[in-house]
């Protein structure tokens, strides 16, 4: 009787220990059964550092949506168009572009003091897309976004060898980057200007 006894308490307790054994693998295995989190896309006002992002591009076939035979205007031939989007909530609002010998390789600014860079992909003689772009903020001289000491409307882009030149329209200032020291990570450098452009109209300032 004793040993009946016993060997039912030590069946009873080894079903109870597998239970407990097998209760935290179930609830791994169940938690392996969820979704991955899904990456955070990083915002225009998060942004320290250059960052990859996806842009899509849509042919825009004719600049003239009425008629879509004219190509020539004056002087100028339309030979391509491209409509672009990104879920980088900071992409848009382009006020400058340049492009390097080949017109491939380009350099753009946005009006809220970043900077994106690509390359464009062409069929031919028409533009069929971007690759290879990177957002990155514009870094004032102490190295950090100059939207944080509250500088922005950045519209008019110059090259001059290594040198990039960028003018802020709503507070008058011009900032010389040297690419050479870390492409889009160069910190600006202030460029003096004459006393007369300080006192252009708020929001009518250098933009080109």
């Amino acid at each position: 009787m004793d040993e009946t006894l016993s060997r039912r308490r030590f069946l009873k307790s080894t079903a109870a220990g597998l239970s407990f054994a097998t209760v935290p693998e179930f609830a791994g295995a169940q938690l392996a059964t969820q979704p991955p989190p899904k990456p955070v896309v990083p915002d225009e006002y998060s942004l320290t550092a250059p960052v990859s992002i996806e842009v899509d591009a849509r042919p825009l076939p004719s600049f003239d949506t009425r008629d879509p035979q004219h190509v020539r205007f004056g002087k100028l031939e339309y030979r391509s168009g491209l409509v672009l989007t990104s879920r980088f909530p900071g992409f848009g609002g382009l006020s400058g572009l340049r492009l390097d010998a080949n017109g491939q390789r380009f350099i753009a600014i946005s009006d809220k003091g970043s900077w994106f860079t690509g390359r464009i992909v062409y069929r031919g003689r028409e533009m069929i897309g971007l690759d290879e772009v990177e957002a990155a903020p514009m870094l004032g001289p102490d190295g950090r976004p100059i939207k944080a000491r509250g500088w922005f409307d950045s519209e008019a882009i110059a090259l001059d060898g290594p040198f990039v030149y960028i003018a802020l329209e709503r507070v008058n200032q011009l900032l010389r980057f040297d690419f050479s020291k870390g492409f889009t990570r160069a910190r600006g450098e202030v460029v003096p200007l004459p006393l007369a452009a300080k006192k252009l109209p708020y929001n009518k300032g250098l933009e080109a």
